[in-house]
């Protein structure tokens, strides 16, 4: 009997310990049957290749990045939010991703049509070196160049023209994302906070108030939030993107609160 009562005990013990291991974690984690539907706020990772030559050109995972050598410390590696059905990611990916579970991997296929598009001949074009030269732009073959308002790469270089490829660096490729759905966001306010840190990443969650009333969501802002820089369009972004993922809302409301600095000492100012 004794030995029954200690292993009760201990699964008491470790019951209670368990929830705050799922508290700590950033992505939520969510019930094993649960599945990715339309309209869903979901958290995802990917690798993103070229699949001719199985070159990287996008990812989000930072030990990925070190193993291939493409890591750089500005880039930012974690989950992406992707609201699904809203072409928050490749249209073809979201359709892929309906009826995935929390955990589960994916590789799903891009054609060109349905990706960076097919490639446009009319969009190589022939041009003299003299107008180049006069931009400052380096005659090297591969070289990435702006003429104008078109940015293109040169693919030869002549005596006197140059030949540059103005179709978009991935145009007429087959595109290979491995996708992982990392979380499923549910709970109203989170989703609120999810879309604040998609649109300002630099400031935290605990610097915002976020009220949900009825079909009216308030959201306080910080006073630091207005020395970002284009504020005013990631204002626009988050009432667009709040009213996509909570569709029982009808107005948001954003507010900036500025308190009174405290008076200097009179002193400071008669001596």
């Amino acid at each position: 009997m004794s030995d029954k009562k200690a292993k009760k005990k201990t699964t008491t013990k470790e019951a209670k310990k368990a929830p705050k291991k799922e508290a700590a974690k950033k992505v939520p984690k969510k019930k094993a049957d649960e599945a990715v539907k339309e309209g869903s706020l979901i958290y995802v990772d990917y690798v993103a290749r070229v699949k001719d030559d199985d070159t990287i050109f996008d990812l989000t995972i930072e030990e990925v990045a070190k193993q291939e050598g493409l890591y750089k410390e500005d880039d930012r590696y974690e989950p992406i939010l992707v609201s699904v059905g809203s072409n928050w990611l490749l249209e073809t990916i979201e359709e892929e991703l309906v009826g995935m579970k929390t955990g589960e991997t994916k590789t799903v296929d891009v054609p060109p049509e349905k990706g960076a598009g097919n490639r446009d001949e009319s969009l190589v074009k022939m041009i003299a070196r003299a107008k180049l030269e006069k931009q400052g732009v380096r005659i090297i073959k591969g070289e990435r160049i702006e003429f104008g308002k078109e940015r293109g790469v040169i693919t030869a270089v002549l005596p006197r023209k140059v030949r540059v490829d103005f179709n978009p660096p991935l145009a007429g490729k087959t595109l290979v994302f491995d996708v992982t759905v990392k979380g499923i966001v549910e709970d109203p306010k989170e989703k609120i906070l999810a879309v604040l840190k998609r649109r300002i990443p630099a400031i935290p969650d605990d610097k915002y108030g976020v009220t949900i009333k009825g079909k009216t969501i308030k959201i306080e802002f910080p006073k630091e939030s207005r020395y970002i820089q284009d504020f005013q369009y990631a204002e626009i972004g988050i009432a667009m993107d709040s009213l996509k993922v909570f569709d029982k809302a009808e107005k948001i409301e954003m507010v900036v609160t500025y308190e009174r600095p405290e008076r200097q000492v009179a002193a400071e100012t008669s001596g």
